[in-house]
């Protein structure tokens, strides 16, 4: 049910996010000459042109960009407010916008997929948004209205937010088998050895302490992909979450660079708005979140 919405600005808000007509018409299920009409119209409204579009490709005009952040943000309060009313009923409904860091899915003390599972059982009216983020990028998010909770290892902590501890994620260093250390006896790798080698980190967790005496990062990643693509070179050694390295140490194409000072633990935690009135969908979801969590911490 739509009580307070703008199918012009929906529309608008679509084609912004698909980059064109062409994709937008297989979110919205219409054709394009519809959505076409709509983008006419809304412009007629607003007395200025929000995109280009045609043989030069598709484009969001200056005051285009403005107008859907502006839209974009409007419809989210919009779909937060028909929900709060529709809850009046005792319906789980609105939208449920989650975010968290990447590569969680195989984290063993989270267990995201099963609170997921266990949210979507209940008969609900919700859609559901996924964002992949970093934590600073997740805060911000959180603070602004943008998510209504967040999953991650929060290093700075912000009193505009709750936070509930929910599990920690164990990170190793790592090269390849095609790396000079590959097949360097264990007890000759140190911090002495390692510091001979470039390093690669993240951007947003730089987990390898520089008390170790290892050298600045000679690359910088944004998620582990793209890190562990970094470290398949050979030309890199580097920090990975030690779930998410499992399958390539398995198959003897990565190797742990086992030492004491070499291991570290991030703490993860569920994060929520302080000054917030959490709907019913967001309660239910936390309330999951630490179910899912507990009964792994029981097994």
């Amino acid at each position: 049910m739509k009580l307070l919405r703008n199918t012009l600005l929906e529309t608008f808000v679509t084609v912004a996010e698909c980059g064109g007509f062409s994709d937008a018409q297989f979110a919205l299920g219409i054709t394009q000459s519809a959505i076409s009409i709509r983008i006419r119209d809304l412009e007629t409204s607003l007395g200025y042109r929000v995109c280009e579009r045609g043989r030069g490709g598709f484009r969001l005009t200056e005051q285009g960009e403005i107008a859907y952040q502006k839209a974009r943000d409007m419809l989210r309060s919009a779909r937060d407010f028909d929900a709060e009313l529709l809850e009046l009923r005792n319906a789980v409904t609105g939208d449920l916008r989650i975010g968290v860091v990447d590569a969680v899915s195989s984290l063993p003390g989270l267990n995201l997929a099963v609170a997921l599972q266990r949210f979507l059982q209940r008969p609900n009216e919700v859609r559901l948004e996924i964002v992949v983020a970093s934590p600073i990028d997740l805060t911000q998010q959180l603070i602004s209205g943008e998510l209504h909770v967040a999953i991650a290892p929060f290093r700075s902590l912000s009193p505009d937010l709750d936070y509930v501890e929910l599990c920690a994620e164990e990170h190793r260093l790592y090269c390849s088998t095609s790396h000079p250390l590959f097949d360097r006896p264990a007890e000759d790798i140190g911090p002495q050895i390692l510091s001979q080698y470039p390093l690669c980190q993240r951007t947003y967790d730089m987990l390898v302490s520089p008390d170790l005496g290892l050298p600045e990062p000679r690359a910088v990643v944004a998620n582990m992909e793209a890190m562990a693509m970094l470290i398949e070179t050979g030309q890199y050694i580097g920090p990975l979450p030690e779930h998410f390295a499992k399958p390539r140490v398995a198959q003897g194409l990565f190797r742990e660079l086992a030492s004491p000072e070499l291991c570290w633990s991030s703490p993860f935690s569920l994060a929520t708005r302080r000054a917030q009135v959490h709907r019913r969908a967001v309660e239910l979801f936390v309330q999951d979140v630490q179910a899912a969590c507990a009964a792994v911490s029981y097994d």
